[in-house]
């Protein structure tokens, strides 16, 4: 009875620090107060596992709220965090984090956690290629640490570890063929029933994945959110193949490289016509100049001379 007592202590006082806690600040979004997990911990009262639950439950609920908001939910990572600290073994948080969280998201707050994820759970191949592709496209590209998170898994006497991850650390060292292994986990990773109900967040991850802007305005309006959005519904809902929309969402890459070369060749041609015109307009001054001068120099001459005649 008095451990019932304790728990429920425990929640009341979660639930105050939720409810009364002021928005972090420096950031733009209007989100709960985190507390720190070693504050928690003494709370808990040797209960963190069941403490941890609430967190995570609590930070999945405002993601869902996020979806009908249109706003970005920026502290899944923090959240996470929070409850893998407080127990190191709950797996949901490793694989869910990993599964929604853009590969090239500037938060960072995610690589501690799949940092943890790789160090509990080393014989979890997929846990590990999370983290190294996040280190891999992330905000700081680290190729090499991405490769030796990976290297582990060449000579693993796992069975059931494809060969292409066997040896995809080479592809880190290289950086080649990326996005093909990325994109193919992702798919894999929206098959799952237990996310069904976060689809949303594979759209944007796909999105940001094959090179278009992932956070959007206004998803009805945007033809390339749509188009993956119904690629990915179809593969889903077991109404188009997956290698028919793998094909196309890598075809819809090819497109966006080929627009961004050509945005790059239209601003390099842009930039040397302006150091052309640039030079133009400098040399015309300077000759401008040195006509005034020779001019001034023939005057001064014509003058000279004239005076000595006199």
């Amino acid at each position: 009875m008095r451990f019932l007592v304790v728990i429920l202590f425990a929640i009341a006082v979660i639930a105050a620090a939720f409810h009364f806690a002021k928005p972090l600040p420096g950031t733009n979004f209007d989100e709960s107060f985190l507390p720190k997990a070693s504050t928690v911990h003494y709370v808990a009262a040797g209960h963190d596992a069941s403490v941890a639950g609430l967190f995570w439950i609590k930070g999945l609920t405002e993601l869902g709220e996020s979806y009908l908001t249109g706003k970005e939910y920026a502290y899944l990572g923090h959240v996470a965090e929070l409850s893998t600290s407080l127990d190191s073994l709950f797996y949901t948080p490793y694989y869910f984090v990993g599964g929604v969280t853009p590969i090239d998201a500037p938060d960072t707050s995610d690589f501690s956690v799949l940092r943890r994820a790789s160090r509990v759970y080393p014989e979890n191949w997929r846990l590990s290629l999370y983290y190294a592709l996040r280190l891999g496209r992330g905000p700081y590209p680290n190729k090499t640490e991405a490769a030796n998170v990976m290297r582990k898994y060449f000579d693993s006497p796992d069975t059931t570890i494809p060969d292409h991850i066997r040896t995809i650390y080479r592809s880190f060292e290289i950086d080649e063929m990326q996005t093909e292994t990325a994109l193919e986990t992702v798919l894999n990773d929206v098959m799952q029933p237990r996310f069904k109900k976060f689809r949303a967040s594979f759209y944007s991850k796909i999105l940001r994945l094959i090179g278009y802007k992932g956070l959007i305005n206004d998803v009805e309006k945007d033809e390339h959110y749509q188009k993956v959005k119904t690629l990915v519904d179809g593969m889903a809902d077991g109404k188009i193949h997956p290698a028919i929309v793998y094909r196309e969402l890598l075809a819809m890459k090819k497109i966006r490289d080929d627009e961004l070369a050509e945005e790059a060749k239209a601003k390099e041609a842009a930039d040397s016509t302006a150091v052309v015109d640039s030079t133009v307009v400098t040399d015309t001054t300077v000759a401008a100049d040195s006509t005034v001068v020779d001019s001034t120099a023939t005057t001064d001459a014509t003058s000279t001379d004239t005076t000595a005649a006199k």
